[in-house]
């Protein structure tokens, strides 16, 4: 894997609309999309066909890239939505019904745990590193170490008031991160995923 600046890059240029950056995320991560949409639809024919529609679909949404932080994060939250829906018109059919149904629900929480303890895990590192030096420090102290506004403030030699400041200009960015890699359907989750991001970094 390139370091992360280099796929930031490579992200912007599609959002842009080059074709060139496209196919080489495409090549790069379509053996990513395919394990983890497998493990959802065990159907290779259903995972090839659901794999070149999302990868689609995130081309013709490519405008949105410009905000996205981790496209691996994003593409496989993009394919996990549409491989549920996938399987709910599949599951509609009753002569595969019950075949599905069983593999799919001894599958669910391995895949959430999967999204949660590495994919979530990076894609807050890489959140957390767009923040400024102080600002890392002062979430450090907050959350790794428990301080509080006060306490912090001790440490770093300034008012309660900057503390204050940077702690909430981090959690908007933590938040507003979310929003846009995760989208709409998990909205409800953003401050639970926020307050536990202590738990992923440290």
């Amino acid at each position: 894997m390139t370091p992360h600046y280099d796929e930031r890059s490579l992200v912007r240029r599609v959002s842009e609309g080059d074709e060139k950056a496209f196919s080489e995320l495409y090549y790069r991560y379509k053996p990513v999309l395919y394990r983890f949409v497998f493990n959802i639809l065990k159907s290779a024919d259903q995972t090839n066909d659901s794999c070149q529609d999302i990868f689609i679909k995130i081309w013709e949404d490519r405008t949105r890239l410009a905000d996205v932080f981790s496209f691996r994060y994003y593409l496989l939250t993009v394919g996990k939505n549409h491989s549920l829906n996938t399987l709910k018109k599949i599951l509609a059919d009753e002569k595969m019904q019950s075949a599905f149904v069983s593999a799919y629900n001894e599958r669910t929480n391995d895949l959430e745990d999967e999204i949660q303890s590495t994919e979530y895990k990076q894609f807050i590192t890489s959140v957390f590193e767009t923040l400024t030096p102080q600002s890392q420090r002062i979430f450090q102290l907050c959350r790794q170490h428990g301080m509080s506004y006060d306490e912090a403030a001790q440490v770093m030699g300034v008012s309660r008031n900057i503390i204050k400041k940077h702690m909430v200009r981090s959690m908007k960015i933590f938040r507003n991160a979310v929003e846009k890699d995760l989208g709409i359907a998990f909205h409800s989750l953003l401050y639970s995923s926020c307050t536990a991001i202590s738990k992923y970094f440290f």
